[in-house]
């Protein structure tokens, strides 16, 4: 009979301890999971940045970067956009083929869509502009970031600080 008590203890004891284990491996299996769940959603999260940024990625012409900035101007006063549309195609008249000019405007406003900041594009387009503008062509793109800013009325602020940081790019 002692045998049997000890039979009987030794089993549960190892039913025990292997069910202490089994959820002791559960446990590290969500916590896995868990931490590939966060790794996860940051390489998505980083992706969808990228895959947002794209369109102002692609663009290697300093006449329709100058557009997609206009445009991300003009979405600070959204009421306004059509009134902007109307002063960046008068303005980029000279300087966008005519034939061009809808497509350039599609574009640049499809390309802007998904900027959260006026400031964005400064900071993508400073070189190619200091690069490719002269001094003349640079205070041409300056004034007519004012234009786009004044139509429909008064700047925002957001428009103000952005045009600030848009002469100090281009003039030092």
């Amino acid at each position: 009979m002692a045998f049997l008590g000890i039979l009987v203890v030794a089993i549960s004891g190892a039913a025990a301890w292997y069910w202490r284990l089994k959820m002791m491996r559960e446990a590290g299996s969500e916590i896995i999971d868990s931490v590939e769940r966060m790794r996860g959603a940051y390489k998505r999260g980083k992706l969808r940045k990228q895959a947002e940024a794209a369109p102002m990625a692609s663009i290697a012409d300093p006449a329709i970067a100058a557009v997609a900035f206009f445009f991300c101007l003009a979405q600070e006063k959204p009421m306004y956009l059509d009134a902007a549309k109307d002063v960046i195609r008068n303005r980029m008249k000279g300087i966008i083929r005519p034939e061009d000019m809808e497509e350039v405007l599609v574009f640049g406003e499809w390309a802007s869509k998904n900027v959260t900041s006026p400031e964005d594009p400064i900071r993508r387009f400073r070189d190619l502009w200091i690069k490719a503008l002269d001094m003349q062509e640079r205070q041409q793109l300056i004034g007519i970031a004012e234009d786009v800013a004044a139509a429909g009325g008064e700047k925002t602020t957001q428009q103000e600080y952005a045009l600030q940081m848009l002469r100090r790019s281009l003039m030092n």
